[in-house]
């Protein structure tokens, strides 16, 4: 566990989901169980469980992870179905209701229009103080229209306590196919380059107000508020699933 801001306190799943959402969390995962030995990776990049019985995990996203790899899987297949699974989508849920993420707002085309009223409303308000109070209410019009993200104040505070200590914290901060001071964190766990880049890296921009998946590639603000909420496996065909188009 990582201790965090204020008392708050962050697993390593956690700080990968904050970092860059369910992808990561299970990118974070298949690090941590290879580290603890409960999961051996072929040069090819093909992933079987040490032990057919689930033996040594410690989190419902572990368990769900070494259930998919009691049969040899793909790297990115497993990271795919690991973050599509309803343990990860619970995972969302604690996360929201401790106050670190809350569901994004999008933003509004016309959020320039209130920022000209108000730039407009300050300049009036040296002739007239009632000017100030319009560029007051434009300010917050602007604000509610400019959207938010996904990540709460409380949220961005605990992840920024989050130490790249051990390989499985750098995965959850720079995941598989990430580098840190110029090295490649696949090297960390002597992966090919080959494997490590068939998790989608992600998208260079992200629209503001929407959730995007930063290890596995895909949407995922649908989680937590359907498909993966509602008990069901989170395949690849619900909401949480879809797209692909990832980092």
């Amino acid at each position: 566990m990582t201790t965090a801001a204020k008392g708050t306190w962050l697993s390593a799943e956690e700080a990968g989901f904050l970092t860059a959402g369910p992808g990561r969390a299970a990118e974070t995962v298949l690090a941590r169980l290879i580290d603890q030995g409960l999961l051996r990776v072929s040069r090819d990049g093909q992933v079987s469980a040490v032990h057919q019985d689930g033996q040594g995990a410690t989190t419902s996203v572990e368990a769900r992870m070494l259930s998919f790899a009691r049969t040899s899987i793909q790297f990115d297949a497993l990271v795919l179905a690991t973050r599509n699974c309803t343990e990860v989508a619970q995972l969302y849920r604690q996360l929201l209701s401790r106050g670190l993420m809350r569901v994004p707002r999008r933003s509004h085309g016309s959020w320039w229009f209130s920022l000209v009223v108000a730039g407009v409303a300050v300049v009036l308000g040296f002739f007239s103080p009632v000017f100030l109070i319009a560029a007051v209410i434009a300010l917050g019009f602007f604000g509610w229209q400019y959207g938010n993200g996904p990540i709460t104040k409380a949220g961005r505070e605990a992840l920024g306590q989050v130490k790249a200590s051990d390989r499985v914290h750098v995965v959850a901060l720079y995941g598989f196919d990430g580098k840190v001071r110029g090295k490649d964190v696949g090297e960390l766990f002597d992966f090919p380059r080959r494997v490590v880049r068939t998790v989608p890296r992600k998208p260079a921009r992200a629209r503001r107000g929407s959730i995007w998946n930063g290890g596995g590639g895909g949407s995922w603000s649908s989680c937590g508020s359907s498909g993966c909420g509602s008990g069901s496996s989170c395949g690849g065909g619900s909401s949480c699933g879809g797209g692909g188009g990832g980092d």
